[in-house]
């Protein structure tokens, strides 16, 4: 992959982050129904896949992590259902 492409791809990565961000924000505030949410988050979605599928970060890695997250969670805050 040429470097140009992952530079836009991570600044992409970047700014969805951000929207899922201020969406987040805005349901705390505003206590909007989500919508905005769900579509700012799938956004953020196809470019982790981009991601694999440029070879930037394997998906089983981010897979273990996602296991040691949930465990973290589980020991450290008051999420239900974890």
């Amino acid at each position: 992959m040429e470097n140009k492409s992952l530079r836009e791809t991570l600044t992409i990565l970047q700014e969805e982050c951000a929207e899922v961000i201020q969406e987040a924000s805005k349901i705390l505030r505003f206590s909007n129904d989500g919508k905005k949410l769900e579509r700012e988050v799938g956004d953020l979605i196809c470019m982790i896949e981009l991601l694999y599928e440029q070879r930037v970060i394997d998906p089983s890695n981010v897979a273990i992590q996602a296991i040691e997250k949930r465990e973290k969670l589980k020991k450290w805050s008051n999420i239900e259902n974890l």
